[in-house]
């Protein structure tokens, strides 16, 4: 059974609330720590969160709206056009920035002598960095405001009607990365190796885990179909799957916060503010003791 428009505002609704306040929150505690700020494998993670809150304040919130309303939030072209390229552009960064994450720590844990220099860092880990938001920006802005396109607006459609999707994987990245450190491990019998790394290669196992979770069974429906597997098959699973796929933007703050080592008390103390006034401790009884009053000729004493 396909969840209707309505179920889907508030199943996008709830979570959005807490996500954007982890979102700032890590945010936060990556860019007020000067060594968190300064280590290369977090700037892929900040660019993330920063795309990541984007998402959450203008294609959700309109997503939110439209299945609520099963209309466009405005009924103007260059809403539609903003709309469409801000959603997907930001969707495929996100896609395209998780990728280069798992390709960076590859660099970082055995190549770690391309980022020596300060030329060889800005080749191999800013530039990467920049164009993984450059690219998508670039050809979507050809794509959906060069190129001329016949098919009409339509504001009872998502994006009325202008969706465009990319179905890419951020995980075949990630799973070479972590049985190459295996492989790594064993082979070489250099224990200390996994130690000094395995925080590194843990900080994406989260975010990764969660991409194949949500994206792998659309991925793989989408390949039977594309194989020649009649598209009444699985159809409402395959709505509903890609549907669930909004939730890797939603999510994806949480796994970062669950991967930073210290900052998962933190973010649940963040999440429940309000519980911290009400909280009542132990309260401690002091018995007093009479105190010893000596008068002056110091010959007695008077207990007050």
């Amino acid at each position: 059974m396909i969840i209707s428009s309505y179920a889907r505002s508030w199943i996008l609704l709830a979570p959005l609330v807490p996500s954007i306040m982890i979102t700032i929150f890590v945010l936060y505690h990556l860019l007020k720590n000067r060594v968190l700020r300064s280590a290369l494998n977090n700037h892929v993670i900040i660019v993330l969160l920063f795309v990541v809150l984007v998402e959450e304040l203008t294609g959700t919130v309109w997503n939110i709206y439209f299945f609520r309303n099963n209309i466009s939030p405005l009924l103007t072209s260059t809403f539609c056009y903003a709309w469409v390229y801000l959603d997907t552009v930001a969707t495929v960064s996100i896609y395209i920035l998780i990728t280069w994450a798992a390709i960076e720590r590859h660099i970082l844990i055995f190549h770690s002598n391309m980022l020596m220099t300060r030329k060889k860092r800005l080749i191999f880990h800013y530039l990467p960095i920049v164009a993984c938001i450059l690219y998508p920006m670039t050809f979507y802005f050809v794509l959906f405001f060069l190129v001329p396109c016949n098919l009409p607006l339509s504001y009872t459609l998502r994006q009325c009607g202008r969706y465009s999707c990319i179905i890419s994987s951020p995980n075949i990245g990630f799973v070479g990365l972590f049985l190459r450190v295996l492989h790594q491990k064993y082979q070489v019998h250099r224990r200390f190796i996994w130690r000094n790394y395995r925080k590194m290669v843990w900080q994406l196992f989260p975010i990764a885990l969660l991409y194949m979770l949500l994206q792998l069974p659309p991925m793989l429906l989408y390949a039977a179909y594309s194989a020649g597997l009649s598209r009444t098959v699985g159809a409402d699973f395959f709505s509903n799957s890609l549907f669930f796929s909004f939730y890797i933007v939603l999510l994806t703050p949480f796994a970062c916060a669950a991967s930073l080592p210290g900052l998962r008390t933190k973010c649940r103390d963040a999440l429940l503010f309000w519980r911290r006034g009400h909280t009542i401790g132990p309260v401690q009884v002091v018995a007093a003791t009479p105190a010893n009053v000596q008068r002056a000729n110091g010959n007695a004493t008077t207990p007050v």
